[in-house]
Formats: C-alpha cells, structure tokens, sequence
C-alpha cells in the first residue's frame, strides 16, 4: 500500500452568499467560493448549505465542481432554504477520486418553533448527514458529511436527553465507516464541544479532532469540526478566515495505516477572536 497525502476541507457556503448569516436573498458570489478553493486546492471538499434549485438553474455543487474541474461531485438536498426562495439547502461533495454508494441519513426532527431576534417566525428545518466513501485506488477512504441543528436558537442544546437518538445514529455511522481507521468527517455541529456531541467516536483507536478549540466563525465560536481516523498522521491544520459567516477548513494527512500522532505543523490563518427520506440526488462526473 502506497502513501497518500490528501487535503480534506469543510465548508459551510451559506448557499454562497457573503456576509453576515440569515441573509434572505442575497445575490451569490460563487465566484469567490471558488477563488478560495482554487487557492488551497482540497482533494475532497465538504459543503453545507450549498442551494440546489430543483432543475430551474444548475445547483452550486455542480457549479464548482465544473468551475473548479473536480471530476466527481455529489449534492444532496435536506430542506428548503431559510436564504433564498425556490431553493433548497444541499450537502454537496466535491472530489478528485471516485464517490461510492453516499446516502443521506435525516436527523429526527423534533419540529421546533421560536421567535427571531427581528421578530421573524423561525422553525427547525431538516438536518443529517450523507455517510459514503471515497475510492482511493488501493483503498477506501470512509466520508460523513453532516450539518446538525442550530438549536443555540431554540433554546435547548444538542446534549438534552432528547437528541439522544441524533448522537446515537451518527456515532453509529462514523463507527461503521472507520473500523479500519481511514475515515474523514466534516461537520458543522453547531456546537463547540464536539467531544459532548461524539464521544463514542472520540475514543482511542477510533477518531480524533483535528482543530478542538479553534473559532471557526467571525464571531469567535467554534461550529465546524473535522474528524480523521486513527490510521491516517495529521500533518497541518488550515482555519482560514473568509468573506462569508463560516471559516474555510482543511486538513492535509498522510494515509499511510500508521497510528496518528499530532500535526508536524499547523498552519491557522486569521484565527478570529472578538445539516430517510431524499427530495432527490445528484452526482456525476464534471465535464
């Protein structure tokens, strides 16, 4: 089995539009999305809330992927769009190798309500994950994707007895794929604590966090997490703050089935400090 040294990122793109979060139709900059990932040149990317537009326009996941000439991408739908009208809120994959059998696994949805801090009607939209695998060549590399609720707006916290059975199915998953410890998870958890959330996952001989503690939005909390498995050495670390409400991710490792140790270098730009039953799917191969 050979070496393999792979860039791993996660992103959530806020159906691509710059700026503050909650914005209601405000025009995409794509283009800027893709200058940032043509800058730091991932082998697979994680997106959460990319808008797919059920045929009327190409949705954002192909968008890059052609833009950006990743052969192989897929982009799964889980709810309508708090951003835009006509849209709905997509897990998209971007990758230079081969995607295999992903599905979207839903969160249960307990259906909350609140009042916004403008006075607007929010409800809990649908939330999950897409759990598949990345074809290497000579190996599989394991892939989650997830994006979990915002309950910070709810009001309750992701670790009320009542998200148990959310914990259980992921930390299921994330066991199922990484048993023989080349598995990567992308997840805007909502939560800053991902330890709280997966720690059955977090346990030796299993995952590690790649960036505990670091603050990945602009208003120095921690959302996004990347989890990689005990067989692959993290080598640098890449928190890069950008013009929209989420920090770009990455992580470069080296897949060699030797036990993971802690980063020879870690390179974290602008640190700040003061998301079952599928709509429909698509993959396919840019061109």
């Amino acid at each position: 089995m050979s070496l393999k040294h792979l860039k791993l990122a996660t992103w959530n793109m806020g159906g691509g539009i710059l700026g503050e979060s909650h914005q209601r139709n405000g025009i995409p900059s794509l283009d800027y999305y893709a200058a940032v990932l043509n800058e730091h040149l991932p082998d697979v990317v994680c997106l959460q809330e990319a808008h797919e537009y059920h045929g009327r326009r190409e949705g954002q996941v192909k968008y890059l992927a052609g833009c950006l000439e990743y052969p192989h991408f897929a982009s799964f739908p889980i709810s309508e769009s708090h951003l835009a009208d006509n849209a709905s809120l997509a897990l998209g994959i971007l990758s230079r190798f081969p995607i295999r059998d992903a599905v979207y696994q839903q969160f249960p949805n307990p259906r909350l309500e609140t009042v916004s801090p403008h006075g607007e009607s929010w409800k809990l939209h649908d939330k999950g994950y897409v759990v598949g695998s990345i074809d290497l060549g000579d190996r599989t590399l394991g892939l989650v994707n997830g994006h979990c609720f915002p309950l910070q707006y709810f009001g309750v916290s992701p670790t009320d007895p009542m998200f148990t059975p959310m914990r259980a199915m992921l930390t299921e998953d994330l066991l199922a794929i990484g048993g023989a410890g080349m598995a990567f998870a992308a997840i805007d958890a909502n939560h800053g604590r991902i330890g709280e959330l997966l720690a059955g996952a977090l346990r030796p001989g299993s995952y590690l966090s790649a960036f505990e503690g670091t603050p990945t939005t602009p208003t120095g909390v921690q959302k996004d997490h990347i989890l990689y498995g005990h067989a692959m050495r993290l080598l640098t670390t890449t928190v890069a703050a950008t013009e929209s409400d989420h920090f770009y991710c990455q992580v470069s490792v080296l897949a060699d089935g030797l036990p993971s140790g802690p980063p020879q270098q870690t390179s974290q730009q602008s640190r700040a400090h003061p998301a079952s039953a599928v709509p429909w799917t698509t993959t396919g191969t840019a061109r």
